[in-house]
């Protein structure tokens, strides 16, 4: 039994507004740019803020029409990121304190690997990004994890169906999705997100035994206790196989 996505990046205008504390959360990107921060809050928002920007920005080409259609809308997101790394480059006079320096550093640390992993993600994962960070931080289950699933499962294809009748991201089963309080197995925030809540009871489950947990993900639990785990199935064992490397090439 096979058993997420995304909305595309959200609205940069609607971030809600949390006064001037640096625990704030994030201020529309306009808005930021002008704003005077700490190290730290410069540190997290400016590798939300390009995050947010370069998946929009690839969300925006993955076809002809959505290109010629948001052309303004791209040219846009690539100027406000561009501006927005000029001010941090030169927001310190040259003959500032180290200090000053070293918010830049600090800045600039924090947004690499997080623009090197959208940058380098294939155009059919990039509009699914966003929900299986949303998923990762509520389930507490390794993004890379989720990612390899939903490679093994769909491909990145949240239209999929199998001939089982498996739906959607993560390959819901309809009485499974049922369960979990999917309404639409084919939406690929909750698809993602009831996929991933079920991969982390099974996780619970099986005591963290991955194997195990992968196995019954894909052959049923049920299936799982009553045969054991030496016991599965030529699928199932060729399942694992096919997750687990995924998931060592998303991890390096």
């Amino acid at each position: 039994m096979s058993i997420n996505p995304v909305a595309t990046a959200q609205s940069l205008g609607t971030a809600k507004r949390g006064g001037g504390s640096p625990a704030a959360p994030a201020v529309p990107f306009g808005e930021f740019l002008t704003r005077t921060a700490s190290p730290e809050t410069v540190s997290a928002a400016t590798a939300a803020e390009i995050l947010r920007l370069q998946m929009l920005s690839s969300a925006m080409s993955l076809t002809e029409d959505a290109e010629r259609s948001a052309a303004g809308s791209s040219h846009g997101v690539q100027g406000l990121l561009d501006r927005f790394l000029e001010q941090q480059q030169g927001s310190s006079p040259a003959a500032s304190d180290g200090a000053a320096q070293q918010q830049g550093s600090t800045a600039a640390g924090a947004v690499a690997p997080l623009a090197g992993a959208v940058a380098g993600l294939p155009a059919e994962q990039l509009p699914t990004e966003a929900i299986i960070e949303k998923a990762s931080r509520r389930y507490g289950v390794d993004g890379s994890l989720i990612r390899a699933i939903i490679k093994a499962e769909s491909n990145f294809n949240p239209r999929a169906v199998s001939s089982a009748g498996a739906q959607g991201l993560m390959q819901l089963m309809p009485a499974t999705a049922r369960g979990l309080g999917v309404s639409d197995s084919f939406d690929p925030e909750q698809n993602v997100m009831a996929g991933t809540r079920f991969l982390k009871d099974m996780l619970r489950r099986y005591d963290g035994n991955l194997d195990e947990a992968l196995a019954a993900y894909n052959w049923g639990p049920g299936n799982l206790d009553r045969h054991g785990s030496d016991n599965l199935p030529r699928e199932t064992r060729a399942y694992l196989g096919k997750v687990k490397g995924y998931y060592a090439q998303y991890v390096g």
